[in-house]
């Protein structure tokens, strides 16, 4: 009977334990989308536990209290490119229509573990999209500019590639551009990219994102941080919102990917 009780004693602790600990990450401005097409935000992604649609996908490490986000080929309405399990920044609760400019600016705070990485036929890992700043048009802009609907695309990117961070962003095609002709995807290419100075492995990473006017900076563990202020970022004139997860960059039979969120916290001045 002792023993009885001694083991339902750490079974309740270890409960408390991970649910103080999910604690930290909320969810409350985030939308989430799975390989399935399966979407969820607002009151849906706060009960997402007892979701019977998000799981195998999303769900509560019961030991260590992380977000276990999960990637691999699936039936459904998705029509992503690749595999997708994602969650979107939401300023306003259910809404993708609220998101910042770089003049607003933002910080992203995270600490993630890649913990299971596939290979392809050749023996190679395949990689995953974690973190992102989409961009868009403003509904301002687009009727200024005539268009039905808004101009996006990524303004950076970081991968889980080759067991390197790797970061991409937008660059301008040429620096003389101004105006209207800022807000056109011809006016932008994806630049070659740089990786993280150390190899992170499987390793716990720590990431902060500071974005302001004109000014991007990456802080990655305890490395020396990467600092953009280029024309590329000052002329950046879209708005903005981040996009975290595993988004595995392949649909080959049998690719999977999981990752691991032990905090996701984002900042906006103004906003609490």
């Amino acid at each position: 009977m002792r023993i009885l009780t001694t083991a339902l004693f750490c079974f309740c602790l270890t409960l408390v334990f991970a649910q103080e600990k999910s604690a930290s990450i909320d969810l409350t401005n985030w939308k989430l989308e799975l390989p399935t097409g399966y979407k969820a935000s607002d009151w849906k992604l706060s009960n997402f536990q007892n979701d019977r649609f998000v799981k195998p996908f999303f769900r509560l490490d019961s030991l260590d209290g992380s977000l276990i986000m999960e990637a691999y080929p699936s039936e459904g309405t998705s029509s992503s490119k690749y595999t997708r399990n994602t969650l979107r920044e939401q300023m306003q609760e259910g809404s993708n229509d609220v998101n910042w400019t770089l003049k607003q600016g933002g910080i992203l705070t995270t600490e993630f573990q890649v913990t299971e990485m596939s290979k392809d036929e050749n023996g190679k890992f395949h990689r995953t999209l974690l973190i992102q700043i989409d961009g868009k048009t403003t509904e301002k802009q687009n009727k200024e500019l005539g268009l039905e609907k808004s101009v996006s695309m990524p303004f950076l990117k970081i991968y889980w590639q080759d067991e390197s961070l790797r970061i991409t962003r937008r660059v301008l095609k040429d620096k003389s551009t101004v105006g209207d002709a800022l807000l056109s995807k011809d006016s932008w290419e994806e630049d070659d990219g740089i990786y993280s100075r150390e190899k992170v492995g499987f390793e716990k990473v720590k990431i902060k994102i500071e974005v302001k006017k004109g000014k991007l900076s990456i802080f990655i563990n305890d490395e020396k941080p990467i600092v953009l202020n280029d024309m590329s970022v000052s002329q950046w004139y879209f708005e903005n919102y981040f996009t975290v997860g595993n988004y595995l960059q392949s649909k080959d039979e049998n690719c999977r990917s999981v990752v691991k969120y032990f905090q996701l916290e984002v900042f906006h001045k103004g906003k609490k």
